[in-house]
């Protein structure tokens, strides 16, 4: 016989809906996951406060209030992906989710897609979240890929896991530019890979919280019609050579803005 020792991780489902934890918990339980479910807004930010979980499934509508200022409220507790539920299948709804979270799934959905989605997202955000190295840093911008901490004119900047996953993997290949697919595929997984339109919200969210000027950027250059790059101050300290496998799509190019 052989022992299944997987880890068990966590999952925190807050919903209006009592069938809603149900079905997650059909869902992840299976593959190690252990599921708390709440009702509760207050109890949900004493367990994202106590025990941070792996992972947070939040419904978009929560009895007539907005789920995404709970997401940012559970983002303020603890830097964990975040998935969101909705019946809501216009781009409208969300563009809003993502700008906190991390996927969305429309209901109906499947147990094995919402299963599938969820081991995507942890697999995503824990080898970018674990890239050791020292900061980058020049007169204004600091990046702890240590610390996993961002700070621009000596003030802490507040970026969402996706956005921290999405800077610290082109700082960790200065100037080398990563086709939009390719940082899709590595950030988002291989279904995302031509949603270009994900990747241009977040990449603008990033401008406006460490450019000088988001309208003319300095840090995170556009190369049009192939994607993005990071391209370091010259009074930067760069960092070493990161252990993560760059994309066999990355190449180095003269920046466009």
């Amino acid at each position: 016989m052989t022992l299944d020792l997987s880890p068990r991780r966590t999952a925190l489902v807050l919903g209006e809906d009592p069938r809603l934890g149900r079905l997650v918990k059909l869902a992840l339980e299976p593959g190690h996951y252990h599921v708390r479910v709440t009702q509760s807004t207050s109890d949900a930010l004493a367990l994202a406060a106590e025990n941070p979980p792996s992972l947070i499934l939040l419904e978009l509508r929560y009895r007539g209030s907005d789920g995404v200022a709970l997401c940012e409220q559970l983002r303020d507790l603890a830097d964990v992906p975040v998935i969101f539920l909705s019946v809501d299948d216009d781009d409208a709804s969300k563009v809003r989710a993502l700008r906190c979270g991390d996927d969305y799934l429309t209901r109906p959905f499947s147990l094995a897609e919402l299963r599938a989605r969820a081991d995507a997202v942890l697999r995503r955000a824990r080898p970018c979240l674990d890239v050791k190295g020292p900061a980058y840093r020049d007169s204004l911008l600091l990046i702890d890929l240590v610390e996993h901490r961002v700070s621009f004119a000596g003030v802490d900047v507040d970026l969402t896991p996706t956005e921290y996953r999405i800077l610290a993997l082109l700082v960790r290949y200065p100037r080398r530019v990563f086709l939009h697919e390719d940082l899709l595929s590595q950030i988002w997984g291989e279904t995302y890979r031509d949603e270009h339109h994900i990747l241009r919200l977040h990449i603008a969210n990033l401008r406006k919280k460490i450019e000088p000027d988001p309208a003319h950027p300095r840090y995170i250059k556009t190369h049009r019609g192939l994607g993005y790059s990071f391209v370091p101050s010259s009074d930067s300290t760069p960092p070493r050579s990161s252990p993560v496998k760059a994309s066999k799509h990355v190449v180095t190019a003269s920046p466009s803005t």
